[in-house]
C-alpha cells in the first residue's frame, strides 16, 4: 500500500483537451532533463531532435474496444448505460452499469440495432454480469456490440460522449489487439509521417500488450487516513522473453530505453519482474527501482491517480511540480487528447 501523500494540483476545466489536435503530431512537447532540471518547450513532431540512434521506443498495440453501450430497460424504457470490462464466457460480460441500482436480476435490456442483453446478476456496488444476444439480421454478436457500442472516453472529455470521430481520435495508428476500455493516450500523438523520420535517424521500436483498464477514469481510493491507497486494479499483459532480453541487452550497451505511455512502462516492469503474460498488479510509486526504463513520454494526467504517481517515481516531486507548473502557466492542454511530456 502506498503511505504517501500524492502530488496534486488545480487544473482549471478549460486546459482539459476536449479534442486532439490535428495533425496528432503538431501536439505540444514538454523536454524534461532529469539530470539538469532544464526544461525545453517544443512540438511533438521534434520529437527526433531529442532522441539518438539506437534508443529504442516501446509501445503498446492494445486497441480500444468501443464498449460504452447506450440503450434501455425493456420493461420500463428507462435509459441504461453499460461499459464492457470483461469477457467472462461466449456471450456474457463484466460490466459497469448505470443506474446500477435500478437494474433487476433477470430483466432484459435494449441496445438497438437488435442488441439485446439480460441481467445475469450484481456482482458488486459498481458492477453487473450480462449476457447478450442478437436479433435478427446476419451479423454476429461482435459485429454487432462493435457497430453500436460508442468509444469509452473519459467523462471529463465532453462528458463522456463521443461521437464518429473518437473511433479515429481515440486510437493509435498502430493499434492491433483489441480488449481496452481506454487508449494508451501517449501513443495518439504518434504518425506515420513521424515513425518514418524516427526510422530515419536509427530510433528502434518494439511493441507489447497491455490492455489499458478503469484505473483511467478512477482517482486513488484511500484505505485509511494515513495515507494508504489501494493498487490500481489488475490489467491483462503480453510482452515476449525476446523483447526482455532485448532491453536488457540493449541497457548493458548502454542504449536508452523509452516507454511510449505509463501502460508501456507498466507492462514493461512487470514483464522484467517476471510477469510475461496474464494479468499485472504491479503498482509503482515514488521510491520504486525502475528495472528498464530510461526515459518516458507521457501525456499530463489526471490529479490524484496513479499514473501521476508513476511518472513521479521517475521525475521526483520537485521536477514534476516544476514541469506541470511550466505546463499550466504555458497553455498546454491536459489529459487523453492533451499535449505530452518527453523525459529523459
Amino acid at each position: 500500500m502506498l503511505k504517501t501523500v500524492p502530488f496534486s494540483y488545480e487544473l482549471p476545466r478549460a486546459r482539459i483537451a476536449q479534442r486532439p489536435v490535428h495533425p496528432y503530431d503538431a501536439a505540444k512537447l514538454l523536454v524534461i532533463e532529469r539530470a539538469t532540471g532544464v526544461l525545453h518547450d517544443a512540438v511533438f513532431s521534434e520529437l527526433p531532435t531529442y532522441l539518438h540512434r539506437g534508443d529504442l521506443l516501446l509501445l503498446n498495440n492494445t486497441k480500444v474496444t468501443p464498449a460504452r453501450l447506450c440503450g434501455a430497460r425493456k420493461h420500463t424504457q428507462g435509459a441504461v448505460e453499460l461499459l464492457l470490462l470483461e469477457q467472462q464466457g461466449e456471450d456474457t460480460w463484466l460490466c459497469l452499469g448505470k443506474p446500477l441500482k435500478k437494474l433487476k436480476t433477470g430483466e432484459g435490456l435494449s441496445f438497438g440495432h437488435g442488441l439485446c442483453a439480460h441481467v445475469n446478476e450484481r456482482v458488486d456496488e459498481q458492477k453487473v454480469s450480462v449476457t447478450f444476444s442478437v436479433e435478427g439480421g446476419d451479423s454476429s454478436l461482435h459485429e454487432r456490440m462493435l457497430e453500436v457500442g460508442m468509444m469509452p472516453i473519459p467523462p471529463y472529455i465532453r462528458d463522456g460522449q463521443a461521437d464518429e470521430q473518437d473511433r479515429e481520435d481515440y486510437q493509435t495508428s498502430f493499434a492491433a489487439i483489441e480488449g481496452s476500455v481506454a487508449a494508451p493516450t501517449a501513443s495518439l500523438h504518434f504518425t506515420p509521417q513521424l515513425f518514418e523520420a524516427l526510422d530515419g535517424i536509427g530510433v528502434e521500436r518494439e511493441m507489447l500488450t497491455l490492455h489499458v483498464g478503469t484505473a483511467s477514469f478512477l482517482t486513488l481510493q484511500r484505505q485509511d487516513e494515513d495515507h494508504e491507497y489501494e493498487p490500481p486494479g489488475k490489467e491483462r499483459l503480453s510482452v515476449s522473453a525476446a523483447l526482455c532480453e532485448k532491453v536488457k541487452d540493449y541497457r548493458a550497451q548502454g542504449k536508452r530505453i523509452i516507454p511510449v505511455g505509463t501502460t508501456s512502462t507498466r507492462a514493461l516492469e512487470s514483464a522484467l519482474s517476471g510477469c510475461l503474460d496474464g494479468a499485472t498488479d504491479l503498482f509503482i510509486t515514488p521510491g520504486y527501482e525502475f528495472l528498464g526504463v530510461d526515459g518516458l513520454i507521457t501525456n499530463f494526467h489526471q490529479p490524484g491517480t496513479t499514473h501521476l504517481l508513476l511518472v513521479e517515481a521517475l521525475l521526483g516531486r520537485e521536477l514534476l511540480e516544476r514541469a506541470y507548473r511550466h505546463a499550466l502557466e504555458n497553455d498546454y492542454r491536459f489529459l487523453s487528447y492533451g499535449d505530452a511530456m518527453l523525459i529523459l
